[in-house]
């Protein structure tokens, strides 16, 4: 089965963004074209007080609130590179881009400590690698070397290691890895060149990564750090992906296509239970991330596409929370 794109069905490409960790405020981050250009805005949990935060004539994307809620870092495209930038969220707060200048960032994660941001970017010669700039010492150092890191996780809780899969290279290099920041103590987690789009749980006990294993289909996996046990928690006809953990850990929501339309599921990794469906219409629904006690999420069932929110156990109580008539993309929270 061919994945749905997402990009290809609307104008600009909507995300909302799995969170590596959980920021110390109440307000919703993302971006919206109700100004015309998309710009990166906030606004309440409960959908009040929109406010603008950028205003510039070029397209920024990703928006990534430090865990500490003090910085919002973000994407910048200048003739079709990816710059990374951070502002101060005091008002007035300065833009200042922290990535090294030629390279294009693909993506991009907080530290626990809000000290630091891990990057992955590929330089001019077209090699793929992890970078660490350090907000505190304004320095930037390269963590991998091989040129073939295909997507950067997050960072393990406790700050100790990054994550992230290489899906290209010899037989032995290929799989998900854990590595220590500082870019020494390279470990390898899985031996699967088909593993890819790790993410540490909050909880630091397991990792959940998207795979094929030999199938046509995309499901969702997890590693067990302690024992290293890896299992299939989706195992569906159909793809799943665009997942994002709970905070303690325990479920993981997710989009699936195994009933055909991209719908929203929730299933707690704890409990041996199937998945349970919460949307369920021909409109779209996607990019899921929890939020306190509600999972925040995309949707065009009003025609446009807005940010809704609903209750994770069932998917009652779907409210919406954005009120335009324009496109809103991209959410963190």
């Amino acid at each position: 089965m061919k994945i749905f794109n997402k990009y290809l069905s609307f104008p600009l490409l909507i995300l909302i963004l799995g969170c590596s960790s959980y920021t110390e405020t109440d307000r919703i981050i993302y971006i919206s074209e109700k100004d015309g250009n998309p710009e990166i805005y906030s606004m309440e949990k409960n959908g009040s007080d929109p406010q603008r935060i950028t205003n510039s004539s070029r397209t920024e994307s990703n928006p990534k609130l430090s865990p500490d809620g003090k910085y919002l870092s973000f994407l910048v495209n200048k003739n079709s590179i990816e710059e990374l930038y951070i502002v101060e969220m005091e008002e007035n707060g300065k833009q200042v881009q922290i990535s090294e200048k030629g390279l294009n960032i693909e993506d991009f994660f907080w530290s626990p400590n809000s000290q630091k941001i891990t990057y992955k970017a590929k330089d001019i010669d077209q090699n793929h690698d992890i970078y660490l700039y350090d907000v505190v010492k304004d320095m930037t150092n390269k963590v991998t070397n091989n040129s073939s890191v295909e997507k950067l996780g997050n960072w393990s809780p406790d700050g100790e290691w990054i994550v992230y899969s290489v899906i290209k290279g010899d037989e032995d290099k290929v799989g998900i890895f854990k590595k220590n920041p500082s870019g020494v103590d390279e470990v390898r987690l899985t031996e699967n060149f088909e593993d890819h789009n790790p993410l540490w749980s909050p909880d630091g006990n397991k990792i959940a990564f998207l795979s094929t294993r030999g199938s046509d289909d995309i499901d969702i996996y997890t590693l067990d750090i302690e024992n290293n046990e890896e299992k299939n928690i989706t195992a569906s006809q159909g793809n799943d992906y665009d997942f994002s953990w709970d905070p303690d850990g325990k479920r993981i929501t997710f989009v699936s296509e195994r009933e055909d339309n991209p719908e929203i599921f929730v299933i707690d990794i704890t409990l041996k239970q199937d998945p349970i469906r919460l949307t369920d219409n021909d409109s779209l629904e996607y990019s899921p991330i929890w939020k306190d006690n509600k999972i925040i999420f995309i949707s065009d069932s009003d025609g446009d596409n807005d940010i809704y929110s609903m209750t994770p156990s069932d998917g009652s109580n779907q409210k919406r929370l954005s009120e335009t008539k324009e496109n809103e993309t991209e959410i963190y929270w």
